[in-house]
């Protein structure tokens, strides 16, 4: 198999990846916005307040976060050093998304192993409202580093293997919505 086609293949799943990763936000948006709704009107109209609503709007807001972080990537929306774009040229630009990437693959890798030692040690514990694996709320970090690896990839790969290479007519995968 040609390097082309495995970029390309790893392009699309890219893509693919980022509109699952929306929908998910929306859902767990949703989710969120559902269970904080019933726990005030619980609270305040009938003066009995939810034991479970608050830990899942927690949880859900994690997992929010970490896949935000992931779709982030994909769309190059995390902070960069503006000022230092703008003053370097076109190969220096390029070095330092290059540079930039690979400090954030350092940081990502750090996640995803520290995530996976988390999710390791919390698997026999329980939350303490919703009784459910702690293990569930945390997986939250692997699942979102991988994610973000995948997003990584495929904007490294099209940097360093597509840059001064279009031709024949063929159009470059952009990894992005």
């Amino acid at each position: 198999m040609k390097m082309y086609t495995i970029v390309r293949v790893l392009a699309k799943f890219d893509r693919v990846l980022a509109k699952g990763e929306a929908a998910a936000l929306i859902l767990l948006l949703s989710l969120m916005i559902i269970a904080v709704f019933l726990q005030v009107f619980f609270r305040y109209a009938l003066g009995r307040p939810l034991s479970w609503s608050e830990e899942m709007a927690r949880y859900l807001f994690v997992w929010m976060s970490v896949l935000g972080a992931a779709l982030g990537i994909h769309k190059g929306g995390h902070f960069g050093l503006d000022l230092l774009h703008r003053l370097l040229s076109e190969t220096g630009k390029r070095s330092l998304r290059i540079v930039t990437a690979m400090l954030t693959a350092v940081v990502v890798l750090v996640i995803l192993s520290q995530g996976i030692l988390l999710v390791d040690k919390t698997r026999f514990q329980e939350s303490p409202a919703m009784l459910i694996p702690m293990a569930w709320a945390y997986a939250a970090l692997p699942v979102g580093a991988v994610f973000m690896a995948v997003h990584l990839l495929a904007a490294m790969l099209k940097e360093t293997w597509f840059e001064g290479k279009k031709g024949k007519g063929e159009k470059i995968p952009e990894p992005g919505l």
